[in-house]
């Protein structure tokens, strides 16, 4: 039996987030009064001395009004805006990336009319487990892609295969009675019957997983404004695609063959 396993993962994810903040100074008389956070920085001339008068000292943000960038940013776009008695700073970021992946494996098994034959690829997963006595084992739980065929020769030199594949995926971590944990599985299966000419090959599909993820951080009640809304709040979608390919071909080999 000649198997071909493909798994075939697309993934994409995409973050648009916002940064702003506003100072601004105002001259009261003996008094100079800022807005927009507490910074010590120096400032030698520019646009503020129309209120200072040469080089002073300005308290300035230690943090935008609104910091909900993009975390992993590929490209951004800054605008700043100053004015004599204020400054504006303003920056969208954005990222998407795509991904594609693909994995073969090809193994081949031998096997006798109507004897079960068996293809497994994956893990094991380690985990605790609580005993009566207060102490904990160590044991082990497979998550593997799985395929059994169990091949019938016909008179007329055709192949029936039942096919029985599983894909295991690791699912949660849950408590148990002991005090341990152990996780759970998430079973994918797909069981049928084909007939097939010697050398053949039978395709197997189906198995396909998909999640997406939206998340949006924002401000509360102003991230929800229309318009205006996406100044106070950060979306993130991230989205992945899997699907198993698996590609059977059937040879019969005669007796004498293998004697030799």
């Amino acid at each position: 039996i000649d198997a071909r396993i493909i798994v075939a993962t697309t993934d994409f994810r995409k973050e648009i987030g916002m940064r702003w903040g506003i100072v601004g100074v105002e001259d009261r008389g003996d008094s100079l009064y800022s807005f927009g956070g507490t910074r010590d920085i120096q400032k030698a001339g520019g646009a503020f001395d129309a209120f200072l008068g040469g080089e002073s000292e300005l308290l300035l943000p230690e943090t935008l009004a609104v910091d909900l960038g993009a975390a992993e940013r590929f490209g951004s776009l800054s605008l700043g805006l100053l004015r004599d008695n204020l400054l504006l700073d303003w920056e969208i970021s954005a990222m998407e990336a795509d991904g594609f992946g693909e994995t073969i494996s090809q193994p081949k098994v031998l096997t006798g009319d109507k004897q079960e034959a068996v293809i497994k690829s994956g893990v094991e997963i380690p985990y605790e487990t609580g005993t009566a006595s207060g102490e904990t084992d160590l044991e082990f739980r497979e998550a593997v892609l799985q395929l059994k065929v169990t091949p019938q020769i016909t008179p007329d030199n055709r192949v029936i295969m039942d096919l029985h594949i599983t894909q295991d995926q690791v699912g949660e971590i849950v408590p148990t009675s002991e005090g341990g944990s152990e996780p759970t599985i998430d079973i994918t299966e797909v069981q049928t019957q084909a007939l097939v000419g010697d050398g053949q090959t039978l395709v197997l599909g189906g198995i396909f997983q998909m999640q997406q993820v939206d998340s949006v951080d924002k401000v509360p009640v102003l991230g929800d404004l229309p318009y205006v809304g996406k100044l106070f709040r950060n979306d993130f979608k991230d989205q992945s695609k899997r699907e198993i390919l698996i590609f059977v071909t059937p040879r019969i080999i005669d007796d004498q063959l293998l004697d030799r």
